[in-house]
């Protein structure tokens, strides 16, 4: 052998353990002085060590097989070497042995790489023994170091080679090695197969120090698996290169291939065509037969459905009841709660032409009160929206944020949008809020408390919804009233009497495994909330009400309020005729209380509305013209009955909206409120808009604008919000 020549013993099992001699002296196999010939940090990063040398010989151990830096470093001591193998324990158990404490710290390590400073490193120390936690995501979490900042350090600790995968110099895994194993290994445990050759496959690893992750893929491809390290976001990148049309196709494709009955990309089945023809035919042979009796007899139904609707929300209030059914978390619960023992949190947040509210999310989710070492934050932005691209990549986000942007691709909606952010998802829990939102920010802490107290089968906790510009023109005012009416009152009722609850558009919290199984969003559906509610119940989950608010921007704009309205309102049409392609499938699925719920409440809402203007007509003809026709058309039950829906219905929607305006204590709102039915006057233009979509655009999400207010949500005071 030549000096520097190094020579590949694999076969060789070396034992360096300290045995008894046979005069009962413990001795080393490692001779100290050889193994002193390379620096400790280069000996672990390595993963070897030289444990003895003779005049013209060197001996090495390395953990196999020895990394091309590793031999380099070898033939670089002048002499010859001969290289055996260890197993990766025992060539630590050495390692400490000789260099006495083994790995080197970790704040440490940064701190002498001028990365933190040392009191940050005492800070972020503090807040891991009382919250738990690893000490390199609470400093990357703070902002105090960078994702890949904390992978130099972790390999330096771990004695591991370091990899890039995202820059032009970047390693890239070869797409056959992803087989090894499903999406969801390589997410949950932050890892990407990098290459594989002569039975040793190496691992790109965020935590080397996660052997249960080494053990399960040796276990499940008989390969030896060898750890490098690598940064958070350089495996996310990964990832999202090699699953990037996987997860399109699933967020778009998903749920109507494995439920097709189930899916809105389809307005109407065939028996719905078949019968909409049927009554389109009866109608128009009862009106070429006998008009009158069959314009009183569509009348009849109107009003009955007027009744049942109104008959139905009165008896909400009795449910409702005067302390309210939700969920109640006292805040000493909240401050009592073992911060060590919170789980992983996942916040999605699709936005689209938002760039004006993209401040104040900013501000919302830096004031989330969770820990950021186990908050995981998706900001969803479509590829075809570079100005809130670059705006949200321009702002000073906090590091627990990963920019995601969803490629292009029918349908331009929410859901799908959101079906793409949970294909990543890390979070035992998920939230989704809206970019303008303020939630309170215990509310994740309590949506926890509230999971912790609720049976399994409780997969969704709705927190309520208000307004923070409340006070800014007579149609917020009214916006307003109406939104305490439904969170405050109606929503808490359904969730007291376990009926099926038509979820709002943001501020759900989901077990993410239950999210998961009953097939994400309807990405098809522009009311993707209200169908979600009903397919969980449908498959035998629950969703309770939270008392925790969550506030939005109000539309303080008219025609920016109907584009929003009445895509709401055909939403709600489009989720009834999903869920009603199997009238008596939906029976036993519901129940019969639930299936009557669902009439009354996603049908019998835009039905009603459809139905206003009609009504309304024929009274104006009756009064302007005095026609002989209308009275004709109201035989004397139907007129007392239809006095009574006018009378009645009107003082019942406006009391609904007393008691909201009264349980959520924005006793300002009481003026106005009297004056609701105007408001309900403008609500049938939003609603014949969504019916012609519903035929012509079903799945046309038609955009609300943001950030219309002049009220800045940061001088909104929480006494000034309802």
């Amino acid at each position: 052998m030549s000096g520097g020549e190094v020579v590949v013993a694999g076969r060789t099992l070396v034992d360096l353990r300290p045995f008894r001699a046979a005069d009962g002296r413990r001795v080393d196999p490692v001779d100290r002085n050889a193994a002193d010939l390379v620096a400790p940090e280069v000996a672990r990063q390595g993963r070897f060590v030289v444990y003895a040398r003779t005049p013209r010989r060197l001996y090495a151990a390395a953990v196999w097989p020895p990394s091309p830096d590793t031999l380099a470093a070898l033939a670089g001591l002048g002499l010859p070497v001969v290289v055996g193998r260890i197993e990766a324990d025992g060539l630590r158990a050495v390692h400490e042995r000789l260099w006495g404490g083994g790995r080197a710290r970790l704040g440490e390590l940064l701190a002498r790489a001028g990365k933190v400073a040392a009191e940050e490193v005492s800070r972020a120390l503090e807040r891991q023994r009382r919250q738990g936690g690893r000490l390199g995501q609470h400093l990357v979490a703070e902002g105090r170091v960078t994702h890949w900042d904390l992978a130099e350090a972790v390999a330096r600790q771990a004695g591991l080679a370091l990899v890039d995968l995202v820059s032009g110099r970047g390693v890239r895994p070869p797409a056959a090695l992803f087989a090894l194993a499903d999406e969801t290994f390589w997410r949950d445990r932050l890892c990407v197969p990098l290459a594989e050759g002569g039975g040793i496959l190496t691992l790109a690893m965020v935590d080397p120090s996660d052997r249960e992750t080494v053990r399960a893929l040796a276990s499940r491809t008989g390969l030896a698996v060898r750890p490098v390290v690598t940064g958070y976001r350089d495996v996310l990148w990964a990832l999202d290169a090699h699953y990037r049309d996987r997860r399109l196709a699933a967020s778009t494709e998903s749920l109507r291939r494995a439920r097709p009955d189930d899916s809105a990309a389809t307005p109407l089945s065939r028996g719905q065509r078949l019968t909409a023809l049927a009554l389109a035919a009866a109608l128009a042979v009862g009106l070429a037969r006998a008009p009158l009796a069959t314009l009183t007899a569509a009348l009849a139904l109107c009003q009955g459905l007027y009744l049942a609707v109104l008959l139905f929300r009165l008896a909400m209030i009795g449910s409702a009841g005067a302390a309210g059914p939700e969920v109640r978390i006292d805040p000493a619960e909240v401050a009592a709660l073992d911060e060590a023992s919170l789980p992983p949190y996942t916040v999605l947040v699709a936005a689209y032409h938002e760039e004006k509210v993209l401040p104040t999310l900013a501000r919302a989710l830096a004031a989330l009160d969770y820990p950021k070492d186990r908050l995981e934050v998706k900001l969803l932005l479509e590829a075809d929206d570079p100005g809130t691209v670059n705006a949200a990549r321009a702002l000073s986000l906090p590091p627990y944020v990963d920019i995601v942007v969803v490629p292009p691709a029918p349908p331009r909606t929410k859901p799908k949008a959101l079906n793409y952010g949970l294909a990543q998802a890390r979070g035992r829990y998920l939230v989704i809020y809206d970019a303008e939102d303020l939630p309170e920010s215990d509310q994740l802490k309590k949506a926890v408390i509230a999971f912790r107290r609720s049976p399994p089968d409780v997969a969704c906790v709705q927190a309520k919804l208000s307004y923070f510009n409340a006070d800014e023109n007579l149609l917020t005012r009214w916006f307003t009233a109406e939104y305490a009416m439904w969170f405050d009152v109606l929503l808490p009722a359904l969730h007291a009497r376990r009926l099926p609850i038509p979820l709002g558009g943001t501020s759900n919290h989901f077990r993410t495994d239950a999210l998961r199984a009953v097939g994400m969003w309807d990405p098809y559906n522009v009311a993707e909330d209200a169908d979600l509610g009903m397919r969980l119940h449908k498959l035998g989950y629950r969703t309770v009400v939270m008392d925790s608010t969550t506030y939005e921007e109000a539309n303080s704009e008219f025609v920016n309020w109907v584009r929003q309205r009445s895509r709401w309102t055909k939403g709600y049409m489009q989720t009834w005729l999903v869920h009603m392609r199997h009238p008596l499938r939906l029976w036993r699925e519901l129940g019969g209380r639930g299936f009557a719920a669902f009439q009354l409440m996603v049908g019998g809402t835009p039905a009603m509305l459809l139905v206003t203007p009609v009504l309304w007509a024929l009274t104006t003809a009756w009064f302007l013209t005095r026609a002989r026709l209308v009275p004709d058309l109201f035989p004397a039950p139907l007129y007392y009955l239809s006095l009574f829906n006018l009378a009645v219905s009107n003082f019942a929607f406006t009391y609904l909206d007393l008691v909201g305006i009264a349980r959520r204590g924005a006793w300002r709102l009481v003026r106005w409120a009297l004056f609701a039915p105007a408001y309900w006057s403008i609500m049938p233009i939003a609603a014949w808009k969504a019916a012609w979509q519903v035929v012509r655009r079903p799945s046309f999400w038609e955009k609300t604008e943001h950030g219309l207010t002049a009220i800045r949500p940061e001088d909104a005071q929480p006494g000034a919000m309802a």
